[in-house]
């Protein structure tokens, strides 16, 4: 990030750096929990069912971002509607840098 950019912008960068850069330390640190022969077994169950989770293997329709939406299930709809929300949600959070 850069100086120069109203609080918005700067937020949206951060954001955007966090959901992606975060998804890949979190992916990452996840299996290396998984590999770790010294890691707990309740830290292994927990990073296994995160990462399947993530994946869409918990059961419930994981939304394919690159899909038109005409082409989206009711079930594909309702996901990304979900994930939509909770976007708008944390953008209605207080700024903490305030």
């Amino acid at each position: 990030m850069s100086y120069g950019k109203t609080v918005e912008e700067a937020r949206h960068e951060l954001r955007e750096r966090m959901e992606f850069e975060g998804a890949v330390v979190a992916y990452e640190t996840a299996l290396a929990i998984c590999r770790d022969p010294k890691a707990s077994a309740t830290a292994k169950a927990s990073a296994i069912n995160s990462l399947l989770r993530v994946a869409g293997y918990d059961g419930k329709p994981s939304p394919d971002l690159d899909k038109p939406m005409e082409e989206m299930t009711y079930e594909e709809t309702n996901a990304l509607l979900d994930r939509l929300r909770r976007r708008e949600a944390a953008l209605n959070e207080p700024d903490v840098f305030s």
